[in-house]
């Protein structure tokens, strides 16, 4: 996964609370000793996005590959649902709220009671807090995700989502910030949750 080129980047990884084989490589976050149980029935591509959020940077979200069967109709709410989890998170966590500010007591919608736990550990990477307090205005550039599906039984049973953020800030801090990495979801209780991510931040 590409970083962040300019200025300083630092990551964060985990992978909290699940023991499922997903879609890419963990080969920069913890990983699972699961075996897959069956082979993917199939390997399809779709080009098709999606758009969330409101201007002046709107959500694209698209899907990159699904391993397994998976109907059209599906593909596109789990597109517009996992969208709206990623959108979710970068509200709360860099775009939401009024600055300067310094507090996000909320950062975290989305992600299991585990993947909380560890990403307020990780809240200077995974939220504006740091750079918070300098800072007069925070608007985005580039909200792009995509999306890599594994299912079975023609039902999506994970999600690797690769996302970029990129965020333009004035005050004391003025330059742009770009947030990149993957989160890793599962389905608990009919609801699309993050249980692990991969993300590096930096600065320019």
């Amino acid at each position: 996964m590409p970083r962040p080129s300019p200025g300083r980047a630092h990551r964060a990884r985990r992978l909290v609370g699940l023991a499922l084989v997903l879609l890419v490589p963990l080969t920069s976050a913890c990983q699972s000793s699961a075996e897959p149980s069956a082979a993917p029935e199939r390997l399809s591509r779709s080009d098709a996005q999606a758009t969330l959020a409101s201007n002046p940077s709107p959500t694209k979200v698209g899907i990159h590959r699904v391993h397994g069967r998976l109907p059209v109709a599906r593909r596109k709410v789990v597109r517009r649902q996992v969208g709206a989890v990623v959108d979710r998170w970068w509200e709360a966590a860099y775009l939401g709220g009024t600055y300067p500010r310094s507090s996000f007591p909320a950062a975290f919608p989305g992600f299991t009671a585990a993947a909380e736990e560890r990403a307020r550990a990780d809240k200077a990477l995974l939220t504006n807090q740091t750079a918070g307090p300098r800072l007069d205005s925070v608007t985005a550039r580039q909200r792009k995700v995509t999306l890599d599906i594994l299912a079975t039984d023609r039902q999506a049973r994970a999600v690797t989502a690769q996302f970029v953020l990129k965020l333009d800030t004035t005050g004391q801090k003025t330059g742009t910030t770009t947030v990149r990495g993957r989160l890793f979801l599962t389905r608990k209780r009919g609801a699309w949750r993050i249980f692990g991510y991969d993300v590096a931040k930096g600065a320019r």
